[in-house]
């Protein structure tokens, strides 16, 4: 017979580990917990909870006071950086555009020099045709001279004016002192777009040379178009010193400026002593008109300067 109930098997006894087992077992230091020094450690926001709740209608309007004052405080501050900002900016527009200036006072000088080398040049040339005109067939060497032909132009720099237009720093300097500006950019337009006409009719004038530059092969026809070409030349160049003369009238550091007296000679301007009489009191008018003006734009400007 089988017992009704086996018999529990004995726990095994754990056995002992042999010496060089327990040798290598302690040989393995035990891992401390180490503590990350305080400047390792995460950041960690601070957030204070607020001290109570507005309780009163005194304390809530000092709340709502607290915060207008901590905005205006803001806004002050920002329109302060702003206004600084804009300061330096005119400054610096201000001197880029005095130094182009005196770079434009200097190409004027030399357009005015240009305009009487052109007049003396197509002056020659109209008395060339015109002597062959008169005598046609004449051999070149008997000619009255020789025709000659070229152009010095000096264009205008306008460099800082369009910078100062498209970063709208204008937009905080006096009024009169930008007008001022444009007024003076306007006649130097003038003066360069006068210029490239006067270039462009002595192209034209010029053009017989690129076939035959031997005058005295033109026929009679051909010297007659060559005058009338030259003459246009010559009104074009004359309008070119108009608009010289009238810029230094306006502004009187752009000099020396073609003289009344050569735009008589040259092309007719005034053509009697009578006329030229007029013209002086007519200017002499218009200068008593613009004189008070003219005192409270250079007055606005000194002080523009001494901010």
């Amino acid at each position: 017979m089988m017992p009704d109930e086996l018999p529990i098997p004995a726990e095994p006894i754990p056995e002992t580990p042999e010496p060089a087992q327990a040798s290598l077992c302690s040989e393995v230091p035990e891992q401390p917990s180490e503590i990350l020094p305080y400047e390792e450690l995460p950041a960690m926001l601070d957030v204070h909870p607020a001290h109570h709740a507005a309780s009163t209608w005194r304390d809530f309007f000092i709340h709502i006071a607290t915060i207008v004052l901590g905005l205006l405080i803001a806004i002050g501050l920002e329109q302060s950086v702003e206004h600084f900002h804009h300061r330096r900016e005119v400054k610096e527009v201000r001197e880029a555009l005095l130094q182009e200036r005196q770079k434009n006072r200097l190409f004027y000088n030399l357009n005015t020099a240009g305009f009487r080398y052109e007049a003396a040049e197509l002056e020659n040339n109209l008395r060339v045709f015109g002597f062959l005109q008169q005598h046609p067939g004449t051999p070149e060497e008997k000619l009255p001279g020789v025709p000659q032909w070229g152009f010095a132009h000096a264009p205008v720099v306008v460099a800082s004016w369009t910078n100062a237009q498209q970063t709208q720093v204008l937009n905080y300097m006096p009024w009169e002192e930008t007008e001022v500006d444009a007024r003076l950019y306007d006649f130097l337009g003038l003066v360069d777009k006068d210029a490239l006409s006067a270039l462009e009719a002595e192209g034209r004038a010029e053009s017989y040379a690129s076939v035959d530059p031997n005058p005295s092969h033109m026929t009679p026809a051909q010297v007659a178009a060559e005058i009338a070409l030259t003459q246009d030349a010559i009104r074009t160049n004359v309008n070119w010193a108009v608009h010289l003369k009238n810029l230094h009238e306006q502004f009187p550091d752009f000099s020396p400026a073609p003289t009344e007296d050569e735009l008589t000679r040259i092309g007719g301007w005034v053509r009697s002593a009578e006329d030229r009489k007029k013209l002086r009191a007519a200017r002499a008018v218009t200068d008593s008109a613009l004189a008070p003006a003219g005192a409270a734009l250079s007055a606005a400007m000194k002080a523009a300067d001494s901010r």
